[in-house]
């Protein structure tokens, strides 16, 4: 009797596993209420950032296009056959590339010879790339309609909340610093390294972009087309964006130590420090915005919805 048990399961199962994909796939009378999807994407990932009135001076540099990558995880429960809600977490990595040659000059105060002066730091050939890893959880709006039996069109928006988990810019090309003393009427070029003025390279300076608000809000969408190929199993191809649509780094202040100079001077030490563009008092807003491609991959479970589907 168990024999015959163990033998006949495997039998009932095949049958209906054939019978669910059939009614699913060709005559389209079920539609499914629960589906999860796993998504990989990439595309353009640029940070977007907004310059002050003295970076726009200032600097003048060019931007390049950021690369970047999106793993995502969602589940969406259609409460009518043609729409649900969605919900989901994942990980984006975005990047920022800033490049070009430029002076600044700041007004800073030497401890060791007690008084004021200008430190003058010119950029050559500078390169500066910029990294962004954060953690997202989106929320939203799902519809679809059936183009065929197994394909349908799907869409989603919806926003969505970030959380900065990680940061990183390097920077490269050349720096070269002088100093003016007004009040004695002296220039120190580039070639005292005894007095710290002298030619630098940043050959992979490295550092953190420790001023950006830990969370920050989202729009987004997401739009393609889905592949039932099974009762239970699907794939999933299609198109999205993102903006954040507040701002990620902390406003301008007075406060040096919120939002330091590009570069700070130690007069006793005769050492510099890079702070980052991002980080310094030329950058007011920064604004993450992806467009891409992603591909998935669904899986329908618990019950579908009984429907009369033919015109749907």
């Amino acid at each position: 009797m168990l024999t015959l048990l163990v033998i006949s399961v495997p039998c009932v199962f095949a049958g209906s596993a054939d019978t669910l994909h059939t009614t699913f796939v060709v005559n389209s009378d079920y539609v499914p209420t629960h589906v999860v999807t796993l998504s990989v994407g990439g595309g353009m990932h640029a940070l977007m950032p907004k310059l002050t009135e003295d970076g726009k001076n200032t600097l003048g540099l060019g931007k390049s296009v950021g690369a970047g990558a999106q793993v995502q995880a969602t589940y969406t429960y259609y409460f009518y056959k043609y729409v649900g809600v969605t919900a989901g977490v994942g990980f984006d990595m975005y990047t920022g590339n800033l490049n070009g040659n430029f002076t600044d000059r700041v007004w800073l105060w030497d401890n060791y010879n007690k008084m004021n002066y200008w430190l003058n730091s010119e950029y050559k050939d500078f390169k500066e790339r910029d990294q962004l890893y954060m953690i997202t959880v989106p929320a939203g709006i799902t519809g679809r309609v059936n183009l065929t039996d197994p394909i349908q069109l799907r869409g989603t928006v919806g926003i969505g909340m970030n959380i900065i988990v990680g940061s990183h810019y390097r920077a490269t090309g050349e720096l070269e610093t002088t100093a003016d003393y007004p009040d004695y009427n002296l220039h120190f070029d580039s070639d005292l390294p005894q007095h710290g003025f002298s030619n630098y390279y940043m050959g992979g300076y490295n550092g953190k972009i420790a001023n950006t608000f830990p969370v920050s809000m989202f729009v987004f969408g997401d739009f393609g087309m889905h592949y039932q190929f099974t009762r239970r199993y699907g794939l999933y191809a299609g198109i999205y964006f993102s903006y954040t649509c507040f701002n990620s780094v902390r406003p301008t202040t007075d406060d040096a130590g919120n939002r330091p100079e590009l570069v700070k001077f130690d007069s006793q030490t005769k050492q510099f420090t890079y702070s980052g563009i991002i980080n310094s008092k030329f950058v007011e807003a920064l604004n993450p915005l992806s467009v891409g491609v992603k591909v998935g991959f669904t899986l329908t479970f618990l019950d579908p919805i009984k429907c009369n589907c033919e015109d749907w």
